[in-house]
């Protein structure tokens, strides 16, 4: 090998070590939350890399990286096209690199995950489909043995969390069925595995998947997700505390509207109920109860006789329910207080 081509790949390495270190930094300030910190780390990681004179597997690795993250960073800024640019590229990049035999499965399945869950946000279902399955065929290539195969995996939970929700926009219900019922077995095991926080992921996981399901009036099985929902969120907020009080309180109000829907209003004001002894008076839980007696009010009696709730249960517990929205400030002061709640957390 000649001076120059030492003097170059010394030059090389140099810049890739340089673009890892700002990876690292701008990886780390976007799980914390820091976007505009993280974005300028990973751009000038980006800058690095393109000034570089030579190539190398490992630069496209880097690249790879960088454009992944970056993609994160256009997804928080809510410029999902770019988001999705950035993933593509990735990806590609990624695909060229696996075919030299190079082990970086397990990048380009959250980097395909990534690029799944853009996709079907900017209406893109056939194409979320495709990559989310290349993202659950690369995490298989990653199974070498019985003993990985065991190992739980956070990916796993994700990929199969998101093609759940793209088969049930495409009411392919059996597939979507079948993915959120290995989402929930890649959770329990996590769990197991001492890794809790991932509880309250699912738990949105099936919240949405039981809101797409009762969209689409299949209410038996937004009924089944909702109740998955709730439990993963108890147990979630068991271990987790106050930081996922909000998933379990969205998951009663959601199984408040399915049993209402089906008829089950005893089951419903369990919901309500239960939902107040664990939250407070939480206002938007409290406009829902108030909502949900209004109507069971407006049923005929042999229909609340049906939901196991008579007309006299229906009435104490929404005389329970206003003295609570009367010591809040009223119905009107609780409808505002539910609307910043909801405004606060979009």
């Amino acid at each position: 090998m000649s001076e120059n081509i030492k003097d170059a790949q010394k030059w090389l390495d140099a810049q890739i070590d340089a673009a890892s270190e700002l990876v690292k930094i701008g990886g780390a300030a976007l799980r914390r939350r820091r976007t505009e910190e993280g974005a300028e780390a990973l751009e000038e990681a980006q800058a690095i890399l393109e000034m570089a004179e030579i190539d190398s597997d490992r630069l496209q690795e880097m690249r790879a990286r960088v454009f992944n993250e970056l993609g994160v960073v256009y997804q928080r800024r809510k410029e999902l096209e770019k988001s999705r640019d950035y993933h593509a590229r990735a990806a590609r990049i990624c695909d060229e690199v696996l075919e030299k035999g190079r082990d970086i499965a397990g990048n380009a399945a959250a980097t395909y995950l990534n690029l799944s869950s853009i996709q079907l946000a900017l209406g893109e279902p056939e194409e979320a489909q495709r990559c989310g399955e290349r993202a659950m065929e690369l995490l298989d290539e990653q199974v070498k043995d019985q003993e990985q195969e065991d190992a739980p995996n956070p990916l796993e939970l994700g990929a199969y969390q998101n093609l759940a929700v793209i088969y049930a926009r495409q009411q392919k219900w059996d597939e979507a069925n079948e993915a959120m019922e290995n989402a929930r077995d890649s959770v329990h095991r996590l769990a197991e595995a001492g890794k809790t926080n991932f509880l309250a992921q699912l738990a949105q996981g099936c919240q949405q998947m039981s809101v797409i399901l009762f969209e689409n009036e299949r209410f038996d099985d937004a009924l089944r997700w909702g109740r998955e929902a709730e439990e993963l969120s108890e147990k979630a907020y068991q271990v987790l505390g106050n930081q996922v009080l909000p998933v379990y309180i969205i998951s009663q109000i959601n199984l408040i509207s399915y049993n209402e829907k089906l008829g089950r209003f005893a089951d419903a004001e369990d919901c309500l109920w239960k939902a107040l002894d664990v939250a407070g008076n939480d206002p938007r839980v409290m406009q829902r109860g108030v909502t949900f007696y209004e109507t069971c009010r407006k049923q005929a009696d042999v229909r609340l006789e049906d939901g196991n709730l008579p007309r006299e249960e229906v009435q104490d517990g929404y005389d329970e329910l206003m003295e609570r929205v009367d010591n809040a400030g009223g119905i009107d002061a609780v409808r505002q207080a539910a609307k910043a709640i909801r405004q606060k957390r979009r």
